[in-house]
């Protein structure tokens, strides 16, 4: 017991054993005294045994909350200091405690993203250029589960060897309705989109895409294909269109519905024709070499 607290008992006549019972009546009888006080000696006096009355209730209620904490954590044994401890640190730091927790997991997956996104990029600058981009639009959806297209990709190198490096997407775009006749408009929007953020240097589409497409327009042309004479211009599986600007007609593309290359690809379609054509620019030689190389194949099987 501390000398304030002692002092405390002394100043109003009690002794330790005195109880709760007993200290609360006679505090209840120093509150009602209040009222009839009139001089500052007796204010003061007043107020000196409150604050005694005070201090030992307030101690007696710290006692009775420790004694039920020792209880609480009496079941930690030879831990329960540690266990205090702990638990007294985090009533007072939890919130620094979480943030500092939610601080290292940002630093670490943040760190962990970045390293893979550098691995990533060293990964592709190992690789050679990329020698084309194809898409797939229509009815088809590649073998793999999981739609990963590296198994697409790999079967065009192996078709065409001349290629190092190929990225391939396919763009599903199916029929609905009665009979299955017109495309899903759902599909159509994002094929629109896929195109125009994403245009291929060659696209493959079936038939019911290229006629929604609408034949040449924003196709090159692949005339020169039949220059040497081994495909003939009138062949069936030529598409010819006319040139909205210059009024010429011109080869858009090319059905290669039954070539070795589309067997050998791991896609499957439901579709009556093939059709590839060249939308890019920058690579047009190269690709409309590797539409010779596929239409020459399928004429020679």
């Amino acid at each position: 017991m501390n000398d304030n607290l002692k002092q405390a008992y002394v100043r109003l006549g009690l002794t330790e054993t005195v109880t709760r019972e007993e200290l609360n009546k006679r505090f209840d009888l120093l509150l009602k005294r209040r009222r009839t006080l009139s001089t500052d000696e007796e204010i003061a006096d007043y107020e000196a045994d409150f604050q005694s009355y005070k201090l030992i209730l307030d101690t007696w209620d710290e006692q009775e909350i420790q004694e039920a904490e020792d209880q609480r954590l009496a079941k930690y044994g030879r831990f329960s200091g540690t266990a205090s401890k702990w638990e007294r640190f985090m009533r007072l730091y939890r919130t620094h405690v979480i943030l500092s927790i939610i601080a290292v997991l940002v630093l670490i997956f943040g760190g962990k993203a970045l390293y893979d996104n550098y691995q990533h990029r060293q990964y592709l600058a190992s690789l050679p250029p990329v020698d084309a981009t194809i898409m797939f639009v229509g009815n088809f959806g590649a073998k793999d589960s999981s739609g990963d297209t590296a198994a697409l990709e790999q079967a065009v190198i192996d078709a065409y060897p001349q290629w190092k490096r190929v990225e391939a997407t396919i763009v599903y775009l199916p029929k609905t309705g009665e009979g299955a006749d017109t495309l899903d408009m759902n599909h159509m929007q994002k094929a629109v989109v896929e195109l125009a953020a994403n245009r291929p240097d060659i696209v493959i589409m079936d038939d019911a895409t290229i006629e929604w497409i609408g034949g040449q327009a924003g196709f090159q042309n692949l005339e020169s294909i039949t220059a040497d004479g081994k495909l003939a211009a009138d062949d069936a599986r030529m598409r010819w269109g006319t040139n909205e600007d210059t009024g010429k007609r011109e080869l858009y593309g090319v059905d290669i519905m039954d070539s070795p290359f589309i067997s050998a690809l791991p896609i499957d379609y439901n579709v009556k024709s093939i059709i590839i054509g060249v939308l890019g620019e920058d690579n047009k030689d190269k690709t409309i070499e590797f539409v010779k190389h596929i239409a020459e194949e399928q004429a020679a099987k």
